[in-house]
């Protein structure tokens, strides 16, 4: 049994008070988080315990990354600068233009990327995600995984038309439910299942139903996009006569256990309905403020939503993502005080562990709560001074910056790099599928 103490570290606990332990020790037992406190205190209580000083670290929760597609890190450096999503196009190489080793490569690539800059826990969704599943529980991450479910061709959306395709419902549905059979508690339970209706626009009705009862009977979760566009909204309301919000509360889509990425294009009858239904969001703060988008998140908020904190794709640092969502949240509130950098952390630890209903598991440091947990080297230019923690974190930190990470107990990410994982090659080897799937479709 893994047993470590970590001291004389600044603990930022993200506890219900968002208590400050300075400085800190934390005894690590098995997978799990044994004791937490003053850190001369049980210096002295477990004497004969290995100790790992920490001095000059931040430690805090892991992040929980609530909405990430991994495979997307192949349109990074171009994504934001297209004016299009990427699964509209077939001048994009993503989705069924990939193959499902050029996929799991890109994913893998951002998948490390995540755990690297302290995500200990990810909802990855996107194609063949029984394949890269086997990559997340490689790296050792926890993770809630689904397959992108869609009826409709995406490619003819583009161009204004909702075409169905059976088939790819057939063909996706059975891949997430495979997923389902094969993964759901596996990996000493770190890895579980949710079903992934990609959008209300994307899915037919009668298919977002049998996907609304299977998850119902299956008790999982789901994961969404939810009015991300005007495009959506305008479907939605010639094919329902109501917004996607309105539409997907009344099927049951919307509700506990529902996690619900973008939520830009909603008013506020959309938000009442969207806190009634118990359903979380998913925040975009950097992708959508990249696309010139600002979700009302502070309305959100004030209406009772939980928000959580997402990077969704082309970057894996949650840093980054508390950054961007202070912006956005100032930008959507009109009230520049407003979130604390405490809030944000907890956006980025808490909120994404409830959304997930993993909040009694991970998104806090309190005693029994799996040691998932990183920590951040503040003797750096900068970082220092370091008068506000959370302050430094939010506005000044980078995902580098993370020297540690912990999940279950273990030891995954020492001084910057990933235990048993070479970098260099994992990265070079993106280059070269990158490089031929992108000259592959501009032929």
């Amino acid at each position: 049994m893994i047993v470590i103490l970590l001291t004389n570290a600044c603990l930022l606990t993200v506890n219900e008070t968002n208590e400050i332990i300075n400085p800190g020790a934390i005894l690590i037992k098995g997978s799990k988080i044994s004791d937490l406190g003053d850190s001369g205190k049980l210096i002295n209580k477990y004497p004969g315990e290995k100790a790992l000083d920490c001095h000059g670290k931040l430690i805090i929760p892991g992040f929980v990354n609530v909405h990430y597609h991994g495979a997307l890190t192949i349109v990074r450096g171009v994504g934001p600068d297209l004016g299009v999503p990427p699964l509209y196009s077939r001048n994009i190489p993503q989705g069924v233009l990939l193959s499902r080793e050029e996929t799991y490569t890109m994913a893998l690539l951002g998948y490390a990327e995540a755990l690297r800059s302290g995500s200990t826990c990810i909802a990855a969704n996107y194609l063949y995600m029984d394949d890269q599943v086997r990559a997340i529980a490689n790296l050792g991450l926890r993770a809630v995984v689904s397959e992108r479910l869609h009826d409709i061709d995406f490619f003819r959306i583009g161009q204004g038309e909702y075409i169905h395709d059976e088939q790819a419902g057939e063909t996706s549905l059975e891949r997430n439910l495979r997923l389902l059979s094969d993964w759901n508690g596996k990996e000493e339970g770190r890895i579980t299942c949710h079903l992934g209706p990609h959008a209300p626009d994307t899915c037919t009705t009668p298919f977002l139903e049998k996907i609304i009862d299977i998850a119902s009977r299956a008790h999982v979760g789901m994961t969404t996009h939810m009015a991300q566009s005007t495009m959506e909204n305008r479907e939605i309301y010639r094919r329902e006569g109501l917004s996607p919000v309105k539409f997907s509360k009344a099927i049951g889509l919307l509700k506990s256990g529902t996690v619900a990425a973008h939520c830009i294009h909603v008013d506020d009858e959309d938000l009442t309905e969207l806190a009634d239904s118990g359903a979380s969001v998913a925040f975009v703060s950097e992708g959508n403020l990249k696309r010139g988008d600002i979700a009302p998140v502070s309305s959100m908020e004030n209406d009772g939503i939980n928000v959580a904190l997402c990077t969704d794709a082309m970057t894996g640092s949650m840093i980054e993502a508390m950054r961007f969502g202070s912006i956005v949240h100032k930008l959507s509130s009109g009230d520049n005080t407003r979130p604390t950098p405490e809030h944000l952390l907890r956006m980025a630890t808490i909120n994404g562990a409830k959304a997930l209903s993993l909040d009694h598991v991970v998104g806090s440091l309190e005693k029994g709560k799996k040691a998932d947990l990183l920590a951040i080297s503040t003797d750096q230019y900068h970082l220092a001074p370091v008068i506000s923690p959370a302050g430094t974190l939010v506005h000044a930190a980078v995902g580098t910056d993370i020297s540690d990470v912990w999940i279950d107990g273990r030891h995954l990410v020492k001084e910057g790099e990933i235990v048993g994982l070479d970098e260099k090659k994992i990265c070079s080897e993106a280059q070269k599928i990158a490089l031929k799937c992108w000259q592959r479709v501009h032929k």
